[in-house]
């Protein structure tokens, strides 16, 4: 894994990149010295991904059909499952209750979007100077901590009670990264060139 950037620096075939790569940190090259490769290398940029709807008349989008979010926190297995518990409910509606498929269908959507949304917000943030201090600090106000890990375990269905603390830490995110907003900005700024657009030559 690597920055963006660093790919899209690439100007030679992608075995021999990989190579160079590997090259650059001698201890990982003298581990894989006698290695042998099993398959021809591959890469692939940002793949994280939704789809614009989640269900129609005759299909539903479950779990990666719908969304996949780039697996910092592998937790698509669990918003897999939760999509298709609420799957069954749009089935049901559809086969046994017609005239009620239409207002589980809307229900379905907005269960979907929820998991990817919450998610989200933490995965954009979670290389921010800001952010590394809160998982590296000794205090936990508000109890965010806990409610952090419970967020990130996906405990966000149902009568969950972190949305307080979901809440706080957003709060507390947003006004310490404008209290250091140099810090704040060059971020931002480094973010934007990870992520530019730049030609590589194909080979």
């Amino acid at each position: 894994m690597c920055w963006p950037h660093y790919l899209k620096s690439r100007t030679k075939p992608l075995d021999a990149f990989f190579a160079d790569t590997v090259a650059l940190c001698p201890e990982l090259a003298a581990r894989l010295r006698d290695a042998e490769r099993v398959s021809e290398v591959d890469a692939t940029g940002n793949y994280s991904y939704s789809s614009s709807v989640s269900s129609g008349a005759r299909y539903l989008m479950l779990g990666d059909a719908y969304a996949f979010i780039d697996p910092v926190f592998s937790s698509g297995v669990y918003l897999a499952m939760q999509s298709a518990f609420a799957g069954v409910e749009v089935v049901e509606a559809t086969l046994d209750r017609p005239a009620a498929a239409p207002a589980a269908r809307r229900r379905f959507d907005a269960l979907m979007k929820r998991g990817p949304r919450e998610f989200s917000w933490f995965i954009f943030r979670v290389t921010n100077p800001t952010m590394r201090e809160f998982f590296m600090h000794p205090g936990n106000p508000f109890r965010v901590k806990e409610a952090l890990v419970s967020l990130l375990a996906g405990d966000i269905y149902g009568k969950t009670p972190i949305w307080p603390s979901i809440f706080a830490i957003k709060a507390l995110y947003y006004m310490v990264s404008i209290g250091n907003f140099g810090r704040t900005f060059r971020a931002w700024q480094r973010r934007r060139v990870n992520i530019r657009d730049v030609e590589v030559p194909a080979s």
